[in-house]
């Protein structure tokens, strides 16, 4: 409702001076602390100068005509005519540009003056006066009449705000269901983005209005991931601005990640946020908490029913005992010795030769490299190595400096690489990915062994169709496992199988990085936690023997790892049967998503 008022008043001004006035307070709130109006009808296109500590001149110019992109031209054509200088140009008109139009009057401005250009239409003009600086509108009475204000005022009196309205990044998706089924469980209306409202209805269109008429408080979940999202930042801008207005908690911020409070703004730092961070049924406790001291409405009497008949699926579980599977392996053999060599040759360039995919190793400095393994004779002539020092790595903290720990880390990693290069894995240098290769066994199939003993097979390498409005694309997946050891989990060693893929062109040419984005969530939106394990598995076995991936030719120095995935017996298992229907509301959702970023991408 604001919003449309302000843009009225805006369309509606008589008073030119006012306007002025108003764009030279509104640039000085914006940083431009020294800003000089100048204003009146022979400015030479120039309504207010600032210069910048760098001495960099920005030039305003205002406008209250339909046809901005107009005098927008002229006031350019008339600083360059009198020699003014300019760095850059802002522009503010009580139009509203369109993006084609805003983008095609920057590029014009650079390419004839070479300045820059920025732009304040009608849309960001409400921005700053109904979010930022709403305070302001009351100093011009003759664009924004006081009886508007106070008419505006009445009309949200009589808003009925009885809505959580829960704002969260796509990667918090899985906390903001979780929420959103329990609050609804406990009354609440719940608004939640990507779900039918509980209890009726759908989700608002204007997000802003229903904000500021109908949402009761915002329940703000902070992440690392929100940060950087401009919708967000909008939806929650709006709500801090309501604190100060209302006098009231209408903000509920919620820690997702841990979140470094130091990056927010002094306002949103200065909340009381919600730990959810560590332990969720702690974190809704305190929510209910908050929610019943501020007297939240619960305008749903038949929450739980809605909530359970709506999202929860009855009977997901059995009583009887099941193995649950990890993507961790445990070392069984790590060798003793940590061999120290030193190099005769040091002018060769070690990243051309490609020495990491035969020989693991760390380098300490040109002459000087730490390893479990003797190396190759081939390199070993090449660099002219001679063996310098045995170290027994358990006996000491440090090796040349380096944490042992670490330094033990990074070597068993290196040494799974060397592991896949010798089994016939190709390195790209692009996305420093280990993948297999087109044809590096029969129909490009792993064949392995499951977890319940049944034999099959994964592709290691596929082709894909992914629709296009104008013409479906084939693209290529190569599997690519990844390494990483972590410290004092199961033992002071273990090893842990991520999966990745290289995705390429029919023709094998690699993707480019926006291309890669969505035909890997096209590739890996129905992956479910079976399919990546079958992968892992598979990946395994492949480099394993009898069940051991051996790394080494000398007894002495062989890494030999389990090659059967860590696994752990649950006291109750999940009826696979009875979550079929969410399996396929979660597909139908991915799709939902997919096609609208295809949509983005066309």
């Amino acid at each position: 409702m604001a919003a449309n008022l302000i843009i009225y008043c805006l369309d509606n001004l008589t008073d030119y001076s006012e306007f002025e006035r108003l764009c030279h307070d509104l640039m000085l709130l914006e940083g431009y602390s020294s800003i000089e109006p100048l204003g009146g009808f022979k400015d030479k296109g120039r309504d207010a100068i600032y210069v910048s500590t760098a001495k960099k001149t920005t030039i305003f110019a205002y406008s209250v005509r339909e046809d901005w992109r107009a005098k927008l031209g002229e006031d350019a054509f008339k600083i360059k005519k009198h020699g003014h200088t300019c760095d850059n140009l802002v522009f503010i008109t009580t139009a509203q540009p369109t993006a084609g139009e805003r983008d095609e009057a920057i590029a014009y401005i650079r390419n004839q003056y070479g300045w820059d250009l920025e732009i304040y239409g009608s849309e960001r003009l409400r921005i700053l006066l109904d979010i930022k600086y709403p305070h302001i509108k009351s100093n011009y009475p003759s664009i924004f009449p006081p009886e508007f204000i106070i008419a505006l005022e009445q009309i949200n009196k009589f808003e009925e705000r009885k809505h959580l309205f829960i704002s969260y990044a796509p990667k918090d998706l899985v906390l903001a269901d979780w929420l959103a089924k329990r609050l609804t469980a406990e009354g609440y209306l719940v608004w939640c983005e990507h779900l039918k409202m509980l209890g009726g209805g759908k989700f608002p269109d204007d997000i802003e209005k229903a904000i500021k008429n109908q949402a009761f408080c915002i329940v703000a979940l902070y992440s690392q991931s929100s940060l950087t999202k401009p919708d967000l930042t909008l939806q929650r801008s709006i709500a801090i601005s309501l604190i100060e207005e209302r006098q009231e908690d209408f903000v509920i911020p919620i820690d997702v990640d841990g979140i470094n409070k130091t990056k927010l703004d002094r306002k949103t730092q200065l909340l009381n946020f919600i730990e959810f961070n560590k332990n969720w049924a702690k974190g809704l406790k305190n929510l209910l908490n908050k929610l019943e001291y501020n007297k939240c409405p619960k305008s749903l009497p038949e929450g739980a029913k809605v909530s359970l008949s709506a999202f929860l699926y009855e009977d997901t579980t059995v009583d009887k005992t099941e193995n649950i599977y990890s993507n961790y392996l445990k070392f069984k053999k790590i060798p003793n010795i940590i061999y120290l060599f030193e190099a005769e040759n040091t002018n060769l360039d070690l990243e051309s030769e490609n020495l990491n995919l035969e020989w693991s190793y760390r380098q300490i400095d040109n002459k000087n490299f730490l390893s479990f393994h003797q190396p190759p004779n081939w390199i070993s002539e090449k660099l002219q190595l001679n063996l310098s020092r045995n170290n027994c790595w358990q006996e000491l903290i440090n090796i040349e400096g380096i944490s042992t720990k670490n330094l033990v880390s990074e070597l068993l990693r290196k040494a799974l690489i060397v592991k896949c290069h010798h089994k016939g894995l190709k390195y790209c240098s692009e996305t420093r990915l280990h993948y297999f290769p087109q044809e590096f066994a029969k129909l490009n199939r792993l064949n392995y062994i499951k977890y319940d003993g049944s034999k099959s097979f994964v592709q290691a390498v596929g082709t894909r169709t992914y629709w296009r409005p104008a013409k479906a694309e084939k693209y290529q997946y190569h599997l690519a496992p990844t390494f990483y050891i972590s410290q004092n989990l199961f033992d002071t060693f273990t090893l842990q199988i991520r999966l990745r893929v290289r995705l390429a062109d029919d023709n094998g040419v690699l993707l480019d990085k926006r291309k890669a984005v969505s035909r890997r969530k096209h590739l890996c939106k129905n992956w479910w936690n079976n399919d990546w394990l079958n992968r892992i598995f598979a990946i395994c076995q492949f480099l394993a023997d009898d069940n051991q991936i051996i790394i080494g030719d000398r007894e002495n120095e062989q890494i030999i790892v389990h090659a059967i995935p860590t696994h752990f017996t649950a006291p109750m298992a999940i009826d696979e049967a009875s979550i079929k229907n969410f399996k396929q509301d979660r597909l139908d959702w991915l799709n939902m998503r997919s096609d609208s970023e295809q949509e983005d991408i066309s």
